[in-house]
C-alpha cells in the first residue's frame, strides 16, 4: 500500500520540492539533481548538507571519486557501494573521497539516471549506512520519481545552476570574473564591478576565493593558470 500511495503521490507532485519531499520520506538523508551538456551541467540541490558540494568540487575530490567516475562511464543505476568495488581509482585518493561523503553522513547511497533528448541526467540520493537494502526494496519506485524531476527541472529552470564541466570548481559569477579579466585587461577593478552590476568589496572576496579554487595563492595566480590552460588547448 504504502509502494502504491508513493507512485500515485509522486505522479500528482507539482513542484521539484514536492517530489523531493516524497523520495526522502522513503528513508534517504539527502539529494541532488543533476543533468549533463558538452561544456557545461545543470544541478540542483535539493537536500543535502550544507557545504558539501562546495567541498567536493573545490578540493576537485570530484575527479577521483568511484561515485562520480561511473557516472559518466554506465548507463545503469548503482549504489555508492557498488561503484566503489568496481572503479579502480587510486587507494589513498579514493578513500579521501569516501571520507567527505561520511564526514557529511553520507556513507552510501544510489544514482539513479533518467534524460530526455539525448540529455541525460541523475538523481543522487545518500543514506546514513548501507543504502543496498533500501535501493532493492523502492529501485522502480525511484526510477518513477527520477523521471519525475527530469521532467520538472527542464533545461532553464529557474532552480537549477549551471556549471562549466571544465572548470566545476567555480560558481558562475567567478567564471565571469575570470572571463572578463582575461578579456579585458585595460579595465580597473571599479570598472569590472560596475559591469558585474557587484561592489568591489564582493569583487576582492571573489578574487580570494577564485584563487582558493584553482589552488593558487593570488588572483593573479588564477589568470595565469587559466591562460595556460588556453594554450595547452
Amino acid at each position: 500500500m504504502k509502494e502504491l500511495k508513493f507512485a500515485k503521490d509522486i505522479l500528482q507532485a507539482e513542484t521539484p520540492g514536492e517530489t523531493k519531499d516524497l523520495i526522502i520520506g522513503l528513508g534517504f538523508n539527502g539529494l541532488f539533481f543533476q543533468r549533463w551538456y558538452p561544456d557545461t551541467m545543470d544541478n540542483w540541490e535539493g537536500h543535502l548538507a550544507e557545504g558539501f558540494q562546495e567541498h567536493y568540487y573545490a578540493a576537485q575530490i570530484y575527479r577521483f571519486c568511484p561515485v562520480a567516475r561511473v557516472i559518466h562511464q554506465w548507463h545503469r543505476s548503482y549504489t555508492f557501494a557498488e561503484a566503489r568495488k568496481a572503479i579502480s581509482v587510486d587507494l589513498e585518493q579514493a578513500v579521501v573521497a569516501e571520507k567527505l561523503w561520511a564526514f557529511f553522513g553520507m556513507d552510501d547511497g544510489v544514482v539513479i539516471f533518467s534524460g530526455r533528448y539525448n540529455l541525460k541526467s541523475a538523481l543522487v540520493l545518500t543514506t546514513k549506512g548501507p543504502a543496498e537494502a533500501l535501493y532493492g526494496k523502492y529501485a522502480g519506485l525511484l526510477a518513477l520519481a527520477a523521471e519525475k524531476l527530469d521532467q520538472q527541472l527542464y533545461p532553464g529552470h529557474s532552480l537549477l545552476r549551471q556549471l562549466s564541466r571544465d572548470n566545476i570548481t567555480l560558481s558562475p559569477i567567478q567564471q565571469k570574473i575570470l572571463k572578463l579579466q582575461i578579456s579585458h585587461p585595460e579595465l580597473s577593478n571599479a570598472a569590472m564591478a560596475e559591469t558585474l552590476g557587484i561592489s568591489v568589496n564582493t569583487l576582492f572576496a571573489h578574487h580570494k576565493k577564485i584563487a582558493k579554487k584553482e589552488g593558487v595563492t593570488t588572483f593573479t595566480g588564477a589568470i595565469v593558470k587559466q591562460l595556460e590552460k588556453k594554450v595547452a588547448e
